[in-house]
């Protein structure tokens, strides 16, 4: 049987592929890391959030009763 290289360009195939999915593991890996972040920083948003309409209520609050 003659050698048409196909075996040469299988091994580079199969080891394309295993780079590759490599690759897609590690960027899941990263993107699972970014999701973990964003919900630290939407949690931290949220209670500085919370807490910036609690003064601003309280300061009302207390300039309304003042007032009267």
């Amino acid at each position: 049987m003659a050698d048409n290289g196909w075996s040469e360009y299988q091994k580079l195939v199969l080891a394309e592929l295993k780079r590759l999915d490599v690759n897609v593991l590690e960027l899941r890996d990263e993107v699972s890391e970014l999701r973990v972040s964003v919900e630290v920083l939407r949690q931290k948003a949220v209670t500085w959030g919370a807490l910036g309409g609690f003064i601003v209520w309280l300061t009302t609050v207390a300039g309304a009763s003042l007032l009267k």
